[in-house]
């Protein structure tokens, strides 16, 4: 049996050497806001009089948690997770977070995979996860951890994962995943976040890897394939999310020496603006900003895209285009 994912993509979380920095990137740069912010304090405290930081930003209908590692905390003998990829790959996209429905078995099924658990904690560590009313609290959060699972190598990132503590999702106002309406509105609302770039070294052996993880219920099948001379691609949606894997096919190209420098992983995500003009005007003087990256070699620029190269800021580079418009289809076949 696989793994369902439940209630849609919590967080998109990243990893950053300077939490102030990058938040006012997101913020004044991109246009983000706060959101969850009794959730984000209370993780944010978890480690106090350490260097470790935590914030949840709102920006394009989903929710970027953004944590700054103390290099000096040690978890069972070695750096926290987060300070591992930040000293290997600089600031990126680690993880993204979901609601499983059965903890035990998912922890089963990707150790089965060769997944390594590298945290496991309360899910009561943070009340806000933990207490949701006397109407609304489910019993035994203190025996249900929160894992994060070192699933890279299968599908291009960790995953962090914990069953709820509360009984009716639509009851508890803690936490608003990817796209969930009613939302607080976060910041200047003008991007909305149409998809995940994951460089892997196997398009086909990853999709594999996600039809054994997941139900046919919180997952896709592959769509909108392509292939250029310097890679090839499909898209799925997974607990929510659409996610576009590519595979360089060549030694050549932006794609190839991407995954030769940094193995697995989150190389842009796409947003649709409302005015992308003003996205680029907010950027300009920030970073550089450039035409996306061909990444397959295709050659095709009847629909062009800004790429803002905000991965040292953010974790990922920013591609944007106007609202609405996509260079390729969207809806599953």
């Amino acid at each position: 049996m696989a793994i369902t994912l439940l209630y849609g993509c919590c967080q998109i979380e990243t990893t950053t050497p300077n939490l102030a920095e990058t938040r006012e990137f997101f913020i004044n740069g991109l246009g983000a806001g706060p959101i969850e912010q009794v959730l984000a304090k209370q993780i944010d405290g978890i480690a106090p009089g350490t260097r470790y930081g935590c914030d949840h930003l709102g920006l394009g209908e989903a929710v970027f948690q953004i944590n700054q590692p103390d290099p000096d905390m040690i978890f069972n003998g070695h750096k926290s997770i987060h300070q591992a990829y930040l000293d290997r790959v600089g600031p990126s996209v680690t993880n993204l977070n979901f609601f499983v429905d059965d903890f035990a078995h998912a922890r089963g099924l990707l150790a089965g995979m060769g997944a390594e658990t590298f945290i496991d904690g309360p899910s009561s560590a943070a009340r806000a996860l933990a207490d949701y009313g006397p109407d609304n609290t489910r019993p035994g959060g203190d025996e249900r951890p929160f894992l994060f699972l070192g699933s890279r190598h299968l599908i291009g990132l960790d995953l962090e994962i914990m069953e709820p503590n509360f009984l009716r999702f639509i009851d508890q106002t803690a936490q608003y995943p990817a796209y969930v309406q009613p939302r607080p509105r976060t910041g200047d609302d003008n991007l909305v976040v149409e998809r995940l770039r994951i460089a892997v070294a196997d398009i086909e052996q990853t999709y594999t890897h996600l039809l054994n993880l997941f139900t046919p219920g919180c997952r896709s099948k592959a769509y909108s394939y392509r292939a250029g001379p310097q890679g090839r691609a499909f898209h799925i949606w997974l607990g929510g999310i659409e996610i576009e894997y590519c595979q360089p096919t060549s030694a050549r190209g932006a794609l190839a020496a991407t995954l030769d420098r940094d193995g697995p992983g989150v190389i842009a995500i796409d947003f649709g603006a409302a005015d992308l003009d003003a996205v680029l005007a907010h950027c300009e003087d920030r970073v550089q900003i450039q035409d996306e990256p061909d990444w397959l070699g295709l050659e095709d620029n009847s629909m062009p895209r800004r790429m803002i190269c905000s991965r040292a800021k953010t974790g990922f580079d920013t591609v944007v285009g106007a609202m609405g418009e996509h260079p390729f289809p969207t809806l599953a076949a």
